[in-house]
């Protein structure tokens, strides 16, 4: 008997109250401090990495997490970078973003990618998320589901985006080819798995993809959530009328998705890190606040690179 035959039904949760940890964390001693967390808050989901920059972890101490959670009640989310990935580019270098000599591109991160126009790495990055759904995660969220935003974007070439240096789709019809693919094809075998994917927030105030294929409209309507990064320190100066967004965490995710309403399955990512203000538990809750009083009733998860989530947040009165 497969172990997973033993696993009691999926934690509903439509109202995702979700934190976000790495694998490292997820397979280490220290997620024992998240589980505690979740079980004495008002938080029911885990959103985890099966990633870092080289390796997927859809392995057996994975599989016992996911049991583990599933059993607490606690609702299992497994994150998969897409295109920007230094494992996969490395493997399958035919199907990498190059520059004019052959060589792989970076970022300015210094990371590679694959093009997205590739219908292999389409299939790789499918074949992954067919694991991670048949190990028992209750959603897949996508993130870097795009084309590339920095770096030098004029010296890259794509292999088949390009081929023949003739663009045949737009970036915002390859992505939305992707991902009805990837949807499709995962609610044909699991019929009951959620699909989500990461956009940027300022998808929110634009009626452009912002040059990286990203249609929000559009994304909406293939997955079942988007997941908007709101993060106030992202904007910039003089957005919302403010010096510095990253002082006005409310008034900015207030703003940002009240632009967005009219997605209605939006759930945001919300900012728990030190960057463009110390962000005090205070400022972590008044970014729920603003989501809640927007009407938006999906919930939201709250992204700390770090994993270390104060309990005070949650203790807070909204």
């Amino acid at each position: 008997m497969n172990e997973l035959d033993t696993l009691p039904e999926m934690p509903k949760v439509t109202d995702l109250k979700a934190i976000y940890i790495t694998v490292n964390t997820a397979l280490s001693p220290s997620i024992e401090k998240n589980i505690i967390l979740i079980k004495e808050t008002e938080l029911n989901s885990l959103i985890i990495d099966i990633a870092d920059t080289r390796n997927i972890y859809l392995n057996k101490d994975m599989e016992k997490l996911i049991r583990r959670l599933r059993f607490a009640d606690i609702f299992p989310v497994a994150r998969i970078p897409v295109f920007q990935h230094d494992g996969r580019a490395l493997a399958h270098s035919e199907l990498a973003i190059k520059n004019s000599d052959g060589k792989l591109w970076k970022d300015s991160g210094g990371r590679f990618w694959l093009d997205p126009a590739s219908e292999e790495a389409q299939k790789i990055i499918l074949e992954e998320a067919r694991q991670a759904a048949k190990m028992g995660f209750g959603e897949i969220n996508f993130d870097y589901i795009r084309f590339p935003s920095d770096g030098r974007l004029n010296e890259i070439v794509y292999p088949f985006w390009s081929a023949n240096g003739e663009k045949k789709l737009s970036r915002v019809e390859v992505i939305n080819n992707f991902s009805r693919y990837i949807v499709e094809n995962l609610k044909k075998e699991f019929p009951n798995i959620k699909v989500s994917a990461d956009v940027f927030g300022y998808l929110l105030l634009q009626d452009d993809d912002l040059g990286i294929g990203q249609s929000i409209t559009e994304l909406s309507q293939i997955f079942d959530y988007v997941y908007p990064m709101v993060y106030p320190s992202h904007y910039d100066a003089g957005n919302f009328n403010f010096t510095n967004p990253g002082e006005h965490p409310y008034e900015v995710v207030f703003q940002s998705l009240e632009s967005g309403k009219k997605i209605f399955d939006i759930r945001p990512w919300i900012q728990d890190f030190h960057l463009g203000a110390f962000y005090t538990p205070e400022m972590v809750r008044l970014q729920m606040k603003a989501t809640i009083d927007t009407g938006l009733t999906k919930g939201w998860a709250i992204w700390n690179p770090n994993n270390k989530y104060r309990k005070e947040i949650f203790q807070i009165s909204l």
